[in-house]
């Protein structure tokens, strides 16, 4: 028994490996390794305890086949939950974020004029498609309407409307991934349809008043903060997989405009 339960683990433990740091998490690769880990270990892990057992062999070849499995499972909610949950990274805003007093100017370079809508603030873009938002910044908490527009004519692909102008996005790979604060929505970025995932995993808090969240989630430090990076994971209805993706967010909050590559604060 113990025989087979530690050549199980040691499989478990060598296929994971393999795919998590000398692959680095490709997502064709996924369920091929899936089955390693999730399948073909266990199995021959409880395989090699029957070998060795001369009496209640079902018994012993479930027994150790859901104790490797089991292991299988905890292994994967540690690497694709728990373990995100400590790779964040944070920007604490500057005292003149939240001072609307003299109304919003952005700079030149993050007005961006919409077709139909008008002048618009940029948050993110990509070769071909551009994501604008239209702040009411006269009226608390500040709703905004958010657009995604497409570069080449001006058409607007997708549209949704929030209570405030907390936002957070990134276009990734032909993604985009959009946070209401912590709300998050994943949309194709060239169609501006939703992606069909049928599970999700991320780690992003958005805004908050500690840059430790999971560690010491109740030390509020007196200042706010916005997360620039998740790491997130998806798993489609057409079967592909985003496997512990590390995407880099622009941001808006109380009239500053937070970069993500650079933690720059931009009050506009």
């Amino acid at each position: 028994m113990k025989l087979g339960l530690g050549l199980g683990a040691f499989l478990i433990l060598v296929a994971g490996t393999a795919y998590l740091i000398l692959l680095r998490e490709p997502g064709s690769w996924f369920y091929a390794f899936g089955a390693l880990v999730f399948v073909a270990s266990p199995l021959i892990g409880a395989a090699t305890a029957v070998l060795k057992t001369r009496t209640n062999k079902i018994r012993t070849f479930l027994a150790a086949s859901g104790a490797l499995f089991g292991l299988a499972v905890l292994l994967f909610v540690f690497t694709y939950a728990a373990y995100p949950e400590f790779e964040r990274t944070s920007v604490q805003l500057p005292a003149f974020c939240g001072d609307f007093g003299n109304g919003a100017h952005p700079p030149a370079s993050f007005i961006y004029e919409l077709q139909g809508v008008g002048p618009t603030t940029l948050i993110t873009s990509d070769a071909q498609t551009a994501l604008v938002a239209a702040i009411d910044f006269e009226h608390a908490p500040f709703p905004s309407t958010v657009y995604l527009a497409q570069k080449s004519d001006g058409r607007i692909l997708w549209s949704i409307r929030f209570a405030n102008d907390i936002i957070s996005a990134a276009i990734d790979n032909g993604t985009l991934y959009l946070y209401n604060d912590k709300l998050g929505y994943w949309i194709d970025a060239r169609i501006g349809w939703p992606t069909n995932n049928f599970f999700t995993i991320d780690n992003y808090g958005g805004l908050s008043q500690t840059d430790r969240p999971v560690i010491a989630p109740g030390a509020a430090t007196g200042h706010w903060y916005m997360e620039t990076t998740a790491v997130i994971s998806s798993w489609r209805a057409d079967g592909s997989v985003v496997s512990r993706g590390h995407v880099t967010f622009n941001s808006i909050a109380f009239n500053c405009f937070i970069a993500g590559l650079t933690g720059s604060v931009i009050q506009l």
